[in-house]
């Protein structure tokens, strides 16, 4: 018989109605706990002393075993191990082709604080199609495509996303699973809605500045400074009247300074649209990019962002998980080997953070090869979780899909210094809120001892 010790996935503590709880994040689930047993266990882990060998009645110790309590040494490491392989088995899935194609990088709108001004004005021409189309079919072995369109401002390319769609729809053999545009939404008119008729969108992404005069004061036309408020909201009484199978998401941005405006457009967007098929959630401006030095004042810190979407859910405002979740297979785009952004030249990107940057330019799609070899690999693998030692002997683990792998590439070869936890529980005292709440209304997830 090995060893036995107290699992690295295990977290003890005491609900705020005084119960004693065991929660796993290996398994994703609880065990109540005598007082006597949970301060044994509590003491042991606070003391860094988890061997835990003929220190508890056998029933006792049995039961903990079977719920992933305790474990064999090494055992945590093998899971760790089975994580990395599963990770890994989802990056190199060539199964599905994923894409998100920029037709432009225009833009209509005028944001003083956009980051994208200087890029180049562009869009794709005949030649760009006819080998992105080239590209789409060399992935014999993808059965779905999950397309994304986004720019600049994609709606400005109209023509180039009705060439491409009509031509991977009668060429291309690979089915499009799921379809999405991420748009400002003001020329989301008739000739757009027609468009997405013939071919259907599963999500379209929408973004407000805050309430009309904020909005109009941040959102403005690029040729003449004129307010864009009211035409994106006619054009979202279009789209839900229009295309009622596709989720339209509307993306409030909001700072310090404007969050009584999220819970206002919320309120008028779901009592004018009752039971339609839209989502308002809140784009909540964070303390972690250097480079948004105009709105570090206002903006909210990690833990502040963790607390108010905590808020949020537990009210049923925003609807989803408010408890950690099982999270191992999912990575972005940047980590995934048939996941690729392509930009209006033919150019390929691993994140959509990168686009228009040239140094950031991994191939070219009418190209076999690939022309900047160390960020492709960085993305690909150095920026992983299993490639991270704190990550892999984290508690959180199992519960977290890992670091963004755009801001981890710049802290571990540029000398960035950004806070990368996804895992928003943990802001102090969050995560046992969090599991209370998940305990309180799942409780056929637990058993008692």
């Amino acid at each position: 018989m090995g060893k036995k010790i107290i699992s690295r996935y295990s977290y003890f503590f005491k609900t705020s109605k005084s119960i004693c709880l065991a929660y796993s994040s290996k398994n994703n689930s609880f065990l109540e706990l005598s007082e006597d047993l949970y301060n044994f266990l509590d003491e042991k882990v606070r003391n860094n002393s988890i061997e835990i060998q003929n220190q508890l009645p056998e029933d006792i110790q049995m039961k903990l075993e079977q719920e992933g309590f305790i474990c064999n040494v090494g055992d945590d490491d093998d899971f760790v191990i089975k994580s990395q392989f599963i990770t890994q088995s989802v990056q190199h899935d060539k199964s599905k082709l994923n894409l998100v194609l920029v037709p432009t990088l225009n833009c209509n709108f005028n944001c003083p604080y956009c980051f994208e001004k200087e890029k180049r004005a562009s869009r794709m021409n005949d030649q760009t199609i006819d080998n992105l189309i080239s590209f789409i079919k060399e992935f014999e072995q993808a059965k779905t495509l999950t397309l994304t369109w986004y720019g600049g401002e994609p709606l400005l390319a109209i023509p180039v996303i009705e060439k491409i769609l009509y031509r991977i729809t009668n060429e291309v053999s690979i089915d499009i699973r799921k379809h999405s545009i991420i748009t400002n939404g003001y020329l989301f008119n008739t000739k757009a809605i027609e468009l997405f008729e013939k071919y259907p969108l599963d999500s379209i992404q929408i973004t407000l500045d805050g309430t009309k005069d904020r909005h109009n004061s941040l959102r403005a036309l690029k040729s003449n400074n004129a307010p864009t408020y009211d035409q994106i909201l006619n054009n979202i009484a279009l789209i839900v009247n229009k295309l009622p199978n596709t989720e339209l998401h509307i993306r409030v941005n909001i700072d310090k300074r404007n969050v009584d405006d999220y819970f206002k457009i919320s309120n008028e967007i779901h009592g004018k649209y009752a039971s339609k098929n839209i989502i308002v959630y809140p784009g909540i401006i964070r303390l972690e990019n250097e480079d948004m030095t105009n709105l570090v004042e206002p903006a909210f810190g990690r833990w502040e962002t963790a607390n108010m979407l905590y808020e949020l859910y537990s009210k049923g405002i925003l609807k989803g998980d408010v408890y950690p979740t099982l999270r191992i297979a999912k990575t972005c785009c940047a980590l995934c080997v048939s996941s690729y952004i392509i930009g209006p030249m033919g150019e390929i990107y691993k994140c959509w953070n990168d686009v228009s940057d040239k140094s950031k330019i991994v191939g070219y799609i009418d190209r076999p090869e690939i022309v900047n070899k160390t960020l492709y690999y960085r993305y690909h693998q150095g920026c992983a979780w299993y490639n991270d030692p704190v990550c892999k002997k984290c508690f959180f683990m199992p519960i977290c899909n890992g670091k963004c792998a755009w801001y981890n590439e710049r802290n571990l070869y540029h000398n960035g210094k950004f806070n990368l936890c996804q895992c928003l529980q943990k802001a102090p005292g969050l995560l046992d809120k969090s599991l209370e709440y998940y305990y309180e209304h799942y409780k056929q997830w637990s058993g008692n001892f």
